[in-house]
């Protein structure tokens, strides 16, 4: 009878002990549940996060380091004109969309995050449905398993044609006269810095034009800014008139212009110019039912002859302007002459 005794109390402590082990089971369980539906809420939640600052998120799936399946988000649509499904069915127009000049870099970064690295986020063009131009940001965010290996990556696109637009056109408008449309200074000196870079190596001629007006203040004195406004506007087109499309014609303040013609040949070709510059300033200006009689005095100066450098240059076409204004006006002067 003591030996059923303790027989059936090991059983009882057995059984005790298998019972309190499938609570704690239970409990761990629960807890796991508890656990992943918290990861999922997180998810879900960090999707929703990601769908309000971004205008769409696109995800590879990738197989030993191979991307097997790409799945585009429904706002593709908006940013590209061109659906998920559309996508789907051709596995490559996500690359053929973005212009030729940009794919090395995309292509580079869909490496980098198939090979498991962390690839930054790069700006780039692509090509809308429509045929218009558009800008993003690709952000990619990879995926990995516990072992390490890349499983997937999210990329995160975000339209940014806005302020593209707006940066082309701050850069525009900092480096143009804002009532001409002609460049500033600024461009011009860069541009005669390129050209007399070109002509160094190639040995060519480049010609320096200065051009100032004569008698703009009577002008403005007699019928107002407003008028004085619209006759350089109009100096402005016809000066573009006298030189090539490849060339330049630039406001630097005031009723001063400055012109570059690269690779001019011989330097007479540049006297052919600057006569038809004083001759097209010389005509009458009908500005705002006003007829004004102007003039210009123009200086050039050549490289390598007259200067090497375009600082140099520019101050020898000065003086030859000056020159032109004191042997009576209306006319050009060589520098050095």
């Amino acid at each position: 009878m003591a030996q059923d005794s303790e027989g059936q109390r090991h059983h009882g402590e057995v059984l005790l002990a298998l019972r309190r082990r499938v609570a704690e089971l239970e409990a761990l369980c629960a807890r796991c549940r508890e656990a992943a539906a918290a990861a999922r809420h997180s998810e879900e939640r960090f999707r929703h996060l990601l769908a309000s600052v971004t205008d769409y998120i696109y995800t590879v799936i990738v197989r030993d380091g191979t991307a097997v399946t790409t799945r585009h988000g429904a706002g593709c649509l908006a940013v590209t004109g061109y659906t998920a499904e559309e996508y789907r069915d051709d596995p490559m127009l996500w690359l053929s969309m973005v212009p030729e000049e940009d794919r090395p870099a995309v292509l580079d970064q869909a490496r980098q995050a198939l090979d498991g690295g962390d690839p930054e986020a790069i700006e780039h063009r692509i090509v809308h449905k429509d045929g218009s131009i558009r800008f993003v940001r690709n952000t990619p965010v990879v995926h990995r398993d516990a072992d390490g290996r890349v499983v997937a990556y999210d990329g995160i696109i975000n339209d940014i044609t806005e302020r593209k637009v707006a940066e082309a056109e701050i850069t525009r408008l900092s480096l143009h006269d804002g009532l001409t449309g002609l460049p500033n200074r600024v461009l011009f000196m860069d541009r005669l810095r390129q050209a007399l870079m070109l002509a160094a190596r190639r040995d060519e001629t480049v010609a320096v034009y200065f051009i100032d007006l004569d008698f703009f203040k009577d002008v403005n004195d007699t019928y107002g800014h407003e008028v004085g406004d619209a006759v350089l506007s109009a100096v402005a087109e016809r000066l573009l008139g006298c030189v090539r499309r490849s060339d330049t014609i630039a406001r630097i303040g005031g009723d001063e212009f400055v012109g570059l013609t690269p690779a001019i040949g011989k330097a007479a070709n540049a006297g052919v110019i600057a006569g038809k510059m004083v001759r097209a300033l010389r005509e009458p200006f009908d500005a705002l039912g006003h007829v004004c009689q102007l003039g210009g005095s123009v200086g050039v100066a050549l490289f390598p002859d007259h200067a090497r450098t375009g600082d140099a240059l520019l101050r020898q076409a000065d003086r030859a302007m000056y020159a032109a204004k004191r042997s009576g006006r209306n006319d050009w002067r060589l520098a050095g002459v």
